[in-house]
């Protein structure tokens, strides 16, 4: 990427703040990558259209991350744009409905719904990331998805164009939101949930911390579970490589945990390049056994 196409890209986009050469790993759970050419960080819905048509014009690649959960960025980093989400993180309470911005973790607004006295967000507690990477993923966890309290959206097209969306629960698959089909970018989204006791809400939250505790998911940097589970198949993808005794397999500081094998960590010191081998090796001795090839749910970003 020319030093003249990011002179020209940072003037299109005005005030809008951005930083060449940003080190990507503090923005990313597992604590590791390369740097970004161009790292943007949009704080409203109209400031990331204005990003999206700007980059569209220069013809540049662009990648967006929200809390940078589920990705694994290359040692080597990203070329061209990165678009940070994080401080689009407003939150509105209106009745039953939550209106939260983007890039909002999700820990903060099972909160916040706890704090109103509403239902449906209990798996939001320490899920990994913000609510875009929930949505864009249709996140699951404690036999709840975000497919069941999603139901409107402020879009940003590939276009650029800011739009208004509806969502139903019938839109939705396994791991799988409209999102990845269209390509557009949730700016702003609308949960529908319902009101409920508080103290059961958070008993509910208070249990899927202690699991989520108990299985070390806390314990080390990680994206979250890095394999999808095929229902298919019949057996959790932890299950798999449990039986293939690969808990506590180590490349570098890459390790799959002690504790829940369908958990990848960082457990020192990895680099992108060792926690990327070590999902392979267990991909490889999976399909090896089992013959069967596990999907991984981590994206993997940047220069490999």
């Amino acid at each position: 990427m020319s030093a003249a196409a990011l002179d020209a890209l940072v003037a299109a986009l005005g005030d809008v703040p951005s930083w060449r050469e940003r080190p990507l790993a503090e923005h990313t759970t597992y604590r590791v990558g390369g740097p970004a050419d161009l790292a943007v960080f949009p704080r409203r819905a109209e400031e990331l259209a204005r990003v999206v048509r700007a980059v569209r014009q220069a013809d540049l690649p662009l990648t967006v991350l929200g809390l940078g959960s589920n990705v694994l960025i290359a040692d080597r980093g990203i070329r061209g744009v990165v678009v940070l989400l994080r401080d689009l993180s407003h939150i509105a309470v209106d009745g039953p409905r939550i209106r939260v911005g983007a890039g909002t973790d999700c820990t903060t607004v099972a909160a916040r719904a706890l704090a109103a006295g509403l239902t449906g967000l209990e798996f939001f507690h320490f899920l990994p990331g913000s609510v875009g990477g929930a949505a864009f993923m249709n996140a699951r966890a404690f036999d709840q998805e975000m497919s069941q309290v999603w139901r409107h959206a402020r879009l940003v097209t590939p276009r650029g164009d800011l739009v208004e969306r509806d969502y139903a629960p019938e839109m939705f698959r396994y791991k799988h939101s409209p999102l990845q089909d269209s390509g557009a970018l949730a700016a702003e989204l609308t949960l529908r949930l319902s009101p409920g006791d508080p103290e059961a809400i958070r008993a509910c939250m208070a249990r899927n911390e202690e699991k989520r505790r108990a299985n070390g998911e806390l314990e080390w940097p990680s994206c979250g579970c890095v394999f999808k589970n095929d229902r298919r198949f019949g057996a959790p993808s932890g299950r798999l490589i449990d039986q293939c005794g690969l808990k506590g397999f180590t490349i570098g500081g890459a390790r799959v945990s002690p504790r829940h094998a369908n958990f990848v960590v960082n457990a020192g010191g990895a680099t992108a390049a060792d926690l990327r081998a070590v999902i392979e090796h267990v991909q490889a001795e999976v399909e090896r056994r089992f013959g069967h090839r596990l999907d991984p749910e981590v994206r993997f970003l940047g220069q490999w």
